[in-house]
């Protein structure tokens, strides 16, 4: 620079330093734009923001002599943003225009008299202003691979007495020199803005993706960020009770939407048809229809064995017909048992147990190879293949050395004999397991330190503040109150969701009555529960986004 004052190149050093620190990016810019007008005494000065869109727009202003200073919007009565479809700017396009498009550094010495560039936007300033703009500077500001990426005038430079004069090549120079500080503040802004977008799109891939994985829980990533936004902006809100002193910074706020995107990312590594498992036999298919078969083939043997009776004349008619109506009613009764079993829909008794133990007993006859038409790990897996090999008697359910696949138990009746829901204990232990992968792909990724929280936003979701959940057992006092509304969020959605196919869809009223039991048992906090139905976001949600068919009228003191 060829100013040698003083003032001026400590302020230079100055706003270099706070570059690398300061996240706000637009005081920075003031401050850059203030001193390059120290430099040639510029008596106003306007900075213009050029994005990827081709859209010029004015962000900043300031003018000494009217003691002006303007921000954003507050620019537009001077002028609305400028978009050039081609992005270059044809003759006769305004000065500031010109050095967008072009990239060009346009002095004018005399605003008015030069009739090939448009001179509106100074006529407008000027009479909305009462001032007169004589002399201007338009200078591009570029980034480092030579694109522009905004522009500064400045108007109306002074000699040491006041007096208006024209920027010197000497000015210029300087006046470029410290806009270059601005050129950087403006690159930075965008890779940061660059890699925010990369990183929240890559989120959002990566949610739907999970979600994709199952046509029933389509949504389920992608809501939970809804209600876990909307919970923690009542929570903010309180006034009074044990959350009125609760707060979130940009950065928790931040930290939270990423987490409620990312808190079911571990399911990746689980299976879809545990996921969606809506009966005890479902695999990749549900296999009572096999079972069913071997019941069509105990039919049909009892069938042959009444005619072969009949024609050997064994006994009459009627005790023949009697004997074979007698088993096609127990097998009947055999199978609505199985099937009733398979659904999970009802707890079951000792008395079930006991009765599918029995019916499992039962036996047919299988004639063909059990060791063809399968694959190499499924045949390993049978020890007795010469068995397997040869006809012979199987029980009606069966539990077998090859339904023992790596982690997974697919014995027919170790699967009916579940005695609440569809999920046996090694799949219960696969799903839960989707936390602790969960927390380790969030530990894997170099969060930034404002975004450490999210591991444990997300990790948390299925702790419960009794001490009572997993991964880690945590009680209520070591969760932050956003793990918290990340666990409520999480169960509001799936108990309201009617895309489950383990599940009919529940009335409104029956999911708070759920999420009251919860409440009452240590399952999640109470006080952000109350928050939960007090502030009404419950019925905010569930407008938007619940079946109207399983929105009915309820009264939210009942379920506090």
């Amino acid at each position: 620079m060829q100013t040698n004052d003083p003032s001026i190149l400590a302020e230079l050093l100055d706003i270099n330093s706070e570059i690398a620190q300061s996240t706000d990016y637009m005081a920075v810019i003031e401050r850059i734009i203030r001193l390059a007008g120290r430099v040639c005494s510029a008596e106003a000065a306007f900075f213009y923001t050029f994005n990827d869109d081709k859209f010029l727009s004015l962000e900043y202003s300031y003018n000494t002599k009217l003691n002006s200073y303007k921000f954003g919007f507050d620019n537009n009565v001077y002028t609305a943003p400028v978009f050039s479809e081609t992005g270059r700017s044809p003759s006769g396009k305004s000065a500031v225009e010109i050095s967008a498009f072009n990239n060009e550094i346009i002095n004018l010495p005399s605003i008015y008299e030069n009739k090939e560039i448009d001179n509106h936007f100074f006529a407008n300033y000027d009479a909305l202003n009462d001032y007169v703009s004589v002399t201007c500077l338009s200078v591009p500001l570029t980034n480092r691979k030579g694109t522009v990426v905004g522009v500064v005038q400045f108007v109306n430079p002074k000699d040491a007495k006041g007096k208006n004069i024209t920027f010197t090549s000497g000015m210029q120079e300087d006046i470029i020199a410290v806009c270059n500080l601005a050129s950087l503040v403006l690159e930075n802004r965008k890779l940061s803005e660059d890699y925010g977008r990369l990183l929240e799109s890559f989120i959002e891939v990566l949610a739907r993706a999970i979600d994709a994985k199952s046509p029933y829980t389509g949504a389920h990533c992608q809501r939970v960020p809804v209600i876990a936004r909307m919970l923690a902006t009542a929570a903010v809100q309180e006034e009074t009770g044990p959350l009125k002193k609760f707060e979130m910074s940009n950065d928790d706020w931040y930290a939270l939407n990423i987490a409620s995107w990312l808190h079911d990312c571990g399911k990746v590594t689980t299976p879809e048809y545990i996921v969606d498992k809506a009966t005890k036999l479902e695999t990749i298919n549900n296999r009572i229809h096999e079972i069913r078969d071997r019941f069509e083939i105990l039919r049909r043997d009892a069938h042959i064995e009444y005619l072969k009776k009949r024609l050997a004349n064994v006994a009459s008619k009627e005790e023949l017909q009697n004997e074979f109506v007698a088993k096609l009613r127990q097998l009947e009764k055999d199978f609505d048992l199985v099937a009733r079993c398979n659904t999970g829909d009802v707890p079951l008794s000792d008395e079930d147990i006991k009765a599918l133990e029995t019916v499992a007993q039962k036996q047919f006859v299988r004639y063909f190879s059990r060791l063809k038409g399968i694959s190499w790990a499924e045949r390993d897996l049978i020890s007795d293949k010469q068995a397997a090999d040869k006809p012979g008697y199987e029980n009606l359910l069966q539990n077998r050395e090859d339904h023992l696949f790596g982690q997974y138990n697919r014995g027919e009746l170790y699967n009916l004999k579940v005695r609440n829901g569809t999920i046996n204990k090694e799949e219960r232990e696969k799903i839960n397991e989707h936390i602790v992968v969960t927390i380790d792909m969030l530990k894997a990724l170099p969060f930034p330190k404002e975004l450490s929280n999210v591991v444990e936003y997300a990790g948390a979701h299925h702790e419960r503040v009794d001490g009572k959940g997993y991964p880690n057992g945590l009680t209520g006092d070591q969760m932050s109150i956003p793990a918290k509304i990340m666990a409520i969020a999480d169960i509001f959605e799936a108990l309201t969701a009617n895309d489950r196919p383990y599940k009919e869809p529940k009335k409104l009223s029956q999911v708070l009555s759920i999420m009251q039991s919860m409440k009452n048992n240590g399952h999640i906090d109470p006080d952000l529960y109350e928050v939960f139905i007090r502030s009404g976001v419950y019925k905010d949600y569930a407008e938007q986004y619940v079946d109207p068919a399983q929105i009915d009228e309820l009264n939210p003191e009942d379920y506090l």
